[in-house]
């Protein structure tokens, strides 16, 4: 499946209206017309045909009505919660490590900033982070919407953890774990948080705090890595090590 050939639609009966987003891109973009078939996804696990009933511009709105017809494709949730803090970077790195985290499989997306991050999040932030991850789940083929936050504090969030049973991972230049190690914690946890560190690093408050929660520290390279490198590399490696184990009962036709 291409790119582009999923819009996604939140209403709950047969029949309703695209977004302006979607309806944009179907109508402008791609020409499609009334009548023509089209694929369609609610981020709840499931993949719909749907028919184009009716296309029209009401003042400065699109309006694009869809008709529900079957259903194409079922996903079943994964057995484990799979949650990423995500740096807040310069320029459109953030957004971009959103987008890959929606491609690889986590359920929630956590941006944040600290001490010494030089980007700080802007006001209009989550609502381009929230295109980013139905564009992202779109095109990847995935059809559960990951749950993406408003950017938090890092110590304040850390602080808030009180689950003892996450498995807290942290990509560190001199980490303590194998991978393999790491593979035989994974199967015995439904509940696993990843984190790796800004541009301007962690303050040693923070240090502390990943300390006194246990981290479990990761090497990721013997060579000094970029945040978003990092970040799409520990990402990459859990995702592996956790949906490799999955059945294909959770990606069924």
């Amino acid at each position: 499946m291409k790119a582009g050939e999923r819009f996604f639609f939140d209403f709950e009966e047969e029949e309703g209206f695209l977004s302006q987003e979607e309806a944009f891109h179907l109508v402008k973009v791609l020409r499609k017309k009334p009548g023509e078939k089209i694929k369609l996804i609610n981020g709840k696990g499931k993949e719909f045909e749907g028919e184009i009933l009716e296309t029209k511009e009401k003042g400065k709105k699109l309006l694009v009505k869809i008709r529900l017809l079957k259903i194409l494709r079922c996903e079943e949730k994964p057995p484990f919660t799979l949650k990423a803090l995500i740096p807040m970077l310069k320029g459109n790195k953030t957004e971009f490590l959103i987008e890959k985290a929606t491609e690889l499989g986590f359920t929630h997306l956590i941006p944040f900033y600290s001490t010494y991050s030089v980007k700080k999040p802007s006001s209009n932030f989550l609502k381009k982070a929230h295109l980013k991850v139905l564009s992202a789940l779109k095109q990847s083929g995935r059809l559960f919407l990951p749950e993406i936050v408003a950017p938090v504090y890092l110590s304040n969030f850390l602080s808030s953890l009180s689950s003892p049973n996450i498995l807290k991972i942290l990509a560190y230049p001199k980490g303590e774990i194998s991978v393999e190690d790491l593979l035989e914690q994974i199967k015995k946890t439904k509940e696993i948080l990843i984190l790796s560190g800004p541009e301007g690093d962690f303050s040693p408050e923070e240090k502390e705090l990943l300390e006194k929660l246990e981290f479990k520290k990761l090497s990721l390279s013997p060579y000094i890595l970029k945040a978003e490198t990092a970040s799409l590399v520990l990402m990459g490696i859990i995702s592996s090590l956790l949906y490799n184990r999955l059945p294909l009962i959770y990606f069924h036709t």
